[in-house]
C-alpha cells in the first residue's frame, strides 16, 4: 500500500510540476492543482482512518494477550499443563500481532507528518499568484524534500528491525530463565 500511494504521490507531485511550468493557460491549471490537492487531501484522510484502524487493532491483541496470560496463571494454579501450553502459545501470538500493529502505527503516523509536510507545500503554491518562476522551485524543493523524506523513512524502518529483533532477543532470554 505504501508503495502504491508513494508512486501516485510522485506521479501527483510530477503532475503539479509539469503545470507549474507551462506558461499559457493559468486558469486550467490552477484547476488542475486544487484537484491534485484534494487528491492528497483525501489520501491523508485515508492515512488518518488507517492508523485509528491500525491502533486499534493493537490494542485488541494486547487484551486479547492479557486474557491468554490470566488464563495461563489460572491453568498453572490447577496444574493443567495442557491448558498452560495452549494458553502461553496464544499469547505469544497475540503479542506478536500486537507488536506488528504497533510498529505499523509508528510508521503510519511518521508517513502522515510526511504527507502533512508535502500538502503544506502544495497549499502554499496553489495559495500564490499564477504559475511562475518562483512555484516551479518551490515544486522542485517539494521533490528535493521527498527524497529526503524517503530517506528517514529507510532509516524509521532500519531502526524498527532492530527493535524488533532486540524484542525477540528479550523474550528468548525471558524463555530460557524460566
Amino acid at each position: 500500500m505504501f508503495e502504491d500511494w508513494k508512486r501516485a504521490w510522485r506521479e501527483a507531485v510530477a503532475n503539479f510540476q509539469h503545470e507549474l511550468a507551462e506558461e499559457d493557460g493559468t486558469i486550467p491549471q490552477q484547476d488542475t492543482l486544487r484537484r491534485e490537492l484534494a487528491a492528497a487531501r483525501h489520501a491523508l484522510t485515508r492515512l488518518e482512518a488507517e492508523i485509528a484502524t491500525a491502533r486499534k487493532g493493537a490494542a485488541a491483541e494486547r487484551e486479547s494477550e492479557q486474557v491468554c496470560r490470566r488464563r495461563e496463571g489460572m491453568a498453572a494454579s490447577i496444574g493443567d499443563t495442557e491448558t498452560v501450553r495452549v494458553a502461553v502459545q496464544y499469547a505469544e501470538r497475540h503479542a506478536e500481532r500486537a507488536s506488528v500493529l504497533e510498529r505499523k502505527v509508528e510508521v503510519l503516523v511518521a508517513e502522515r507528518l510526511l504527507l502533512q509536510r508535502d500538502l503544506e507545500g502544495m497549499e502554499q503554491v496553489v495559495a500564490t499568484s499564477p504559475p511562475g518562476e518562483a512555484e516551479h522551485q518551490r515544486t522542485r524543493s517539494l521533490l528535493d524534500d521527498d527524497e529526503e523524506a524517503e530517506r528517514q523513512r529507510r532509516e524509521l524502518q532500519r531502526l524498527q528491525r532492530e527493535r524488533t529483533a532486540d524484542e525477540r532477543l528479550e523474550e528468548l532470554k525471558r524463555k530460557f530463565r524460566s
